[in-house]
């Protein structure tokens, strides 16, 4: 599971506590037996359904929407990926439901995604409302024919009550890691979008003037050994700590004494507002909504795809002391129950305005 799947975790207990009732649909993939969106889901108490999903086409899906939205006469349906957007948009042809969508950002690495990604965007423009994570996202919906009236910004929110500073952080003994050690860390998926490879880079940097210092990622991915074999050719296997995927990332947080995020390009990531809700210290990359979210704020973002820049952010941060200011933002603007304030308003205005067109 990754940010979107987050956000609605998220999202659904925050609009109970609105009055606003969701289910959550999941489209089964052929491929898993195990499907950990719906079973996390479903732990937390949500209502929650497993579609069936054979194939990257299936009628059977389609009609399994359209079965579950006609017990609802005032439904909406929220698609959160190309492939729900496209079973919403087949499902929602012979009825009167309006669909809103949000996008996370387009972020297409293989040529397959890159035509599922311009399959999304064309519906997106026949959608009620789009919601989108980042401001710089609005000109891509702009282009691709989303109407102006129809573009809101709906910024991610985070559980500000399970992440916070006083959380009983994981044991850095348990890792190998020496109690008084400067330890840097983040919380990403190991692809080519998050950029461990500058992060290694930006380190190796730190590292020079901080020999007790060390690197700890939480997280799985494609460029796992490659990331392993770049801390390795600069001598700092030994520092450098990948953890895998983990659950328990509110406890992850407070361990840290800084938390570095060296993307080349988001959205609006979770992780960064985790981390400020725990009460890190910072060194990230201007991209997305990043900048947006640190203004007026003590951190200056580095140039995304500069090593340097970010071994100095990154110094710059350990030599800081944390900014209570930090979460305070977290808390004004990126809560959940901002969050789902913003979307529960957006479906008042879907369904209101699609009421009036079809009456």
């Amino acid at each position: 599971m990754y940010g979107a799947e987050y956000v609605i975790l998220g999202l659904m207990p925050a609009l109970a506590r609105r009055g606003v009732g969701s289910t959550l649909l999941c489209l089964d993939n052929q491929y898993r037996d195990r499907q950990e969106l719906a079973c996390a889901a479903a732990r937390s108490g949500m209502d929650v359904e497993r579609l069936p999903c054979r194939r990257r086409f299936d009628l059977a899906t389609v009609a399994a929407i359209r079965r579950r939205v006609a017990r609802h006469p005032r439904a909406i349906l929220h698609v959160h990926d190309y492939k729900s957007a496209l079973n919403g948009w087949l499902a929602s042809g012979g009825s009167r439901t309006p669909i809103v969508a949000t996008s996370h950002g387009q972020f297409s690495t293989t040529a397959r995604l890159r035509l599922y990604h311009r399959l999304e965007l064309t519906l997106m423009s026949r959608f009620d409302r789009v919601c989108i994570v980042s401001a710089d996202m609005r000109q891509a919906m702009r282009k691709a024919g989303v109407a102006a009236q129809a573009i809101r910004l709906v910024e991610n929110g985070i559980d500000t009550i399970r992440f916070r500073p006083d959380v009983e952080p994981m044991s850095r003994g348990s890792f190998g890691i020496a109690a008084n050690a400067p330890l840097f860390g983040s919380a990403m998926r190991l692809s080519e979008q998050k950029n461990p490879l500058g992060l290694i880079d930006a380190f190796a940097r730190v590292a020079d003037s901080e020999p007790r210092a060390e690197l700890i990622v939480a997280g799985e991915g494609t460029l796992r050994e490659a990331t392993l074999e770049r801390a390795a050719a600069a001598g700092l296997g030994r520092r450098v700590h990948l953890i895998g995927a983990r659950d328990d990332l509110h406890r992850f947080y407070p361990m840290l004494d800084v938390f570095v995020l060296p993307s080349h390009y988001e959205g609006l990531p979770l992780a960064l507002l985790e981390a400020m809700a725990a009460g890190c210290r910072i060194a990230v990359t201007g991209v997305g909504q990043i900048p947006a979210v640190l203004q007026g704020l003590s951190v200056v973002p580095a140039a995304p795809g500069d090593p340097l820049a970010l071994a100095a952010a990154m110094s710059r941060a350990l030599a800081q002391a944390p900014d209570p200011e930090l979460r305070d933002r977290v808390l004004t603007h990126y809560s959940v129950d901002s969050m789902a304030a913003a979307y529960a308003s957006t479906y008042a205005e879907a369904l209101s305005e699609h009421e009036r067109a079809v009456a």
